[in-house]
């Protein structure tokens, strides 16, 4: 297959449990973007898309881990930027308008539900809420992401549109019922669920982005950009709000560890999880890269 874009979610996928990525990950990636492989494949040059929605700052150091330059989609499709030698120029971006942030602030106030809002200056605002400071706390850990907490949503920016905000849950099946519950409450926006884990903490999520946004409109707006057919793209995820990524990829891979609903819209089911270097074996196979890579 003439495999010209190499889609990457990050949670469950290129990272591990410990959120790093591996050695055999970085091997692999560095190869296939090295010049070495473009001279020996008609000097074809692999886009590695990182696709995350976690926000863009905090996709920058898998980025650096891996060592290669990337294009970065953040707030799962609301935002994308060019690679570094591109001069990371943003490519597209789409956000939440305030008259509907104001519509999802009243009801998590409502309901008593922790909410992250993400800023433009690199970290989230959320309510400094005692009785549920424990939601922040571990996102803040399995994410690095920073926090500046305020006391009422009213000491938001006037005129506020955040790219993404979430609600965080300990719980996958509260997190379903949630989302079934708040599908018909908000249809101008496009509501995803998402996880985040580690050996110590799971968090489940409700995430709220402008209507029509996702992973997958997010890489054919992506193609367009870069005039690649979409046909051209192999896309590695493992959670829900990798089913539209991997629906729209040319080829879609589920990791082993990835959720069923995730595994049934996938073009392969990869023997391997995240643990187990899943998306670097796989990358093996299909470019027929050397062996001596996976060590």
């Amino acid at each position: 297959m003439d495999f010209k874009v190499v889609a990457l979610d990050l949670d469950g996928t290129i990272l591990n449990s410990d959120k790093k990525v591996s050695e055999n990950s970085k091997r692999v990636l560095q190869y296939l973007s090295s010049e070495e492989y473009k001279k020996s494949n008609d000097n074809k040059d692999i886009m590695v898309l990182l696709a995350s929605g976690r926000a863009p700052y905090l996709v920058q150091p898998v980025e650096e881990a891996l060592g290669i330059d990337c294009y970065l989609i953040g707030y799962n499709g609301s935002v994308c930027y060019s690679r570094k030698s591109e001069g990371r120029k943003t490519l597209f971006s789409r956000s939440i308008k305030n008259n509907y942030l104001q519509k999802v602030l009243k009801y998590v106030e409502e309901n008593n539900l922790f909410l992250n809002i993400y800023s433009d200056g690199g970290f989230v605002y959320g309510i400094d809420t005692p009785s549920l400071k424990e939601k922040p706390e571990r996102y803040s850990i399995m994410t690095g992401a920073t926090y500046k907490f305020i006391s009422s949503y009213s000491e938001l920016p006037e005129g506020f549109e955040p790219a993404k905000c979430l609600i965080i849950l300990d719980d996958d099946n509260e997190c379903d019922q949630l989302l079934e519950k708040m599908r018909p409450l908000f249809p101008e926006l496009s509501l995803v669920k998402s996880n985040c884990m580690n050996k110590d903490y799971k968090q489940y999520y409700v995430e709220f982005l402008e209507h029509g946004v996702n992973k997958g409109t997010s890489v054919i707006d992506f193609c367009t950009a870069k005039s690649v057919d979409r046909s051209q793209v192999v896309a590695f995820g493992d959670a829900e709000n990798d089913i539209e990524m991997l629906s729209e990829a040319g080829f879609g891979i589920c990791l082993q560890n990835g959720t069923e609903p995730t595994k049934k819209v996938s073009n392969l089911i990869s023997s391997f999880t995240n643990d187990q270097d899943g998306v670097a074996r796989e990358l093996v196979k299909l470019f027929n890269l050397p062996e001596y890579l996976i060590q």
